[in-house]
């Protein structure tokens, strides 16, 4: 090798470009007749978030990924020689080694081979047990991948209707669950009007059996230890007969919130055997009409619930016991969704006994995002992806996946972030996609759980 001397002019390093690449062939060499039949080009992997090399001969193709430069011990130099002015250039290079890109064995398809292979030696050769029991198996066989293709095919153009969204949302409540409440109220009775539950007209059909109970002209058998507790708290009331009738009404709602759904559907429901214009309402109020026939959402139960707790906070003079008062419901209701059901309500827990709820005035006052703080927090959600609703104080966002089980570890992980919170996003998943929208229940608008719970949600679908 001829060795001569030379000034270096200049050294280009450029660590945010492509260098130029010297390619090593994994398990080979390439011959000198073919370089000129190798095409090639650059690409970047989405997946690995990778800049990779592609050469093809036209027969097999070489990939390779980008070196981590950092990682290298030594850096390789191109000398440009100058002959004329003995001076030189160095550029920096990059080592990249390619491998081919082989063709993976399909086991699947050998797999299915061997299945046919065995049923046909079934039909052949079995005995009549196997031969029958091979016929059942080829009538329930599916080919799954066809299914899954139909089924994301379905789906692909669905757009998301956050109208039928069944969760109950703060509006929801306010418009709909929760009767009209007057916050600017200077008398507790006031707040509420019992004719926006049931009509006094309505109310009065109860008055004649509320007497007779009274009295003590019923039986008491299957009766819960709230009713008996009641019933003795308001004997001495001036005011006990509408107040028997409003315990009545609230035993009718548990009883129809807590029929099954088969029993639901039934035209001749009882649930009130006194008057059939009261069973009327109760089922008009409580359920809504389907092309199925009437259906009871998990939102109306909501609102049966929250009409009973204000109807038993009337009775008990704006002062309720709400472990006894859960004693009434068969079905299961944890404490954490009467609590929040108590903020809706405008209701506050007693500072020595936290199952002792009171309403009183004035009213708290709810806590929204300020107009400071919905600049300074929206913001950014804004700008990445989040809208804010037109028709309510609430943003959402629709996060795309690339399949079903993506969009579940998803919900999976912001599920476990919200119960940790005690926040309720309201969210709507057709197969790979997932439609989430944030507001707080007990503010009636938008609060710093909901940009922390976004922040978060961002976060999780980011990686």
């Amino acid at each position: 090798m001829k060795r001569f001397k030379a000034v270096i002019e200049d050294v280009i390093v450029q660590p945010n470009k492509i260098q130029p690449i010297i390619v090593n062939f994994q398990n080979g060499k390439l011959k000198d007749e073919e370089d000129k039949e190798i095409s090639c080009g650059l690409f970047h992997d989405q997946r690995k978030d990778k800049t990779v090399l592609a050469l093809s001969n036209g027969q097999i193709v070489y990939k390779g990924y980008r070196p981590d430069v950092e990682k290298e011990s030594t850096r390789t130099m191109l000398v440009l020689h100058n002959k004329k002015t003995g001076k030189v250039r160095l550029f920096e290079a990059e080592r990249w080694q390619v491998t081919p890109v082989l063709e993976k064995p399909d086991f699947e398809d050998n797999k299915d081979n061997i299945d046919e292979k065995i049923v046909t030696l079934n039909k052949q050769f079995g005995s009549k047990k196997v031969k029958r029991r091979t016929e059942q198996f080829e009538k329930i066989k599916m080919d799954v991948n066809s299914i899954k293709e139909q089924l994301e095919n379905t789906v692909s153009n669905i757009e998301i209707d956050r109208l039928d969204l069944s969760v109950p949302t703060d509006d929801c409540i306010s418009n709909t669950l929760l009767p009209t409440c007057n916050r600017d109220a200077t008398n507790v009775k006031d707040v509420y009007n019992i004719d926006d539950i049931i009509p006094k007209s309505k109310l009065e059909m109860l008055y004649e059996y509320a007497m007779e109970v009274l009295n003590g002209d019923f039986n008491e058998e299957g009766k819960s230890t709230f009713f008996k507790n009641t019933l003795k708290f308001i004997q001495s009331d001036p005011d006990n007969v509408n107040k028997v009738a409003l315990l009545l009404y609230i035993e009718m709602i548990n009883a129809w919130c807590d029929l099954l759904l088969k029993d639901v559907k039934k035209r001749d429901v009882v649930v009130c055997p006194i008057s059939e214009e009261v069973n009327q309402h109760i089922i008009d109020t409580y359920s809504v009409p389907s092309t199925n026939g009437r259906t009871r959402p998990n939102i109306m139960k909501d609102k049966g619930l929250i009409h009973c707790l204000i109807l038993a906070l009337m009775i008990w003079n704006f002062e309720l016991d709400l472990e006894q008062f859960r004693v009434i419901m068969k079905r299961k209701t944890g404490l954490k969704k009467l609590l929040n059901f108590v903020k809706v309500i405008g209701a506050v827990s007693s500072k020595k006994d936290k199952n002792i709820i009171m309403l009183k005035v004035p009213l708290p006052s709810p806590s929204k995002l300020t107009p400071e703080e919905r600049e300074q927090n929206l913001n950014p959600l804004l700008s990445s992806g989040w809208t804010v609703q037109s028709d309510r104080d609430a943003i959402y966002k629709e996060f795309v996946f690339k399949n079903f089980n993506e969009a579940f570890g998803f919900m999976t992980r912001v599920a476990l972030q919200a119960e940790k919170m005690d926040h309720h996003p309201e969210w709507f998943n057709v197969y790979n996609k997932v439609n989430i929208t944030l507001s707080s229940h007990d503010v009636n608008g938008l609060s710093q759980r909901d940009v922390k719970l976004a922040t978060f949600i961002d976060k999780v679908a980011g990686k």
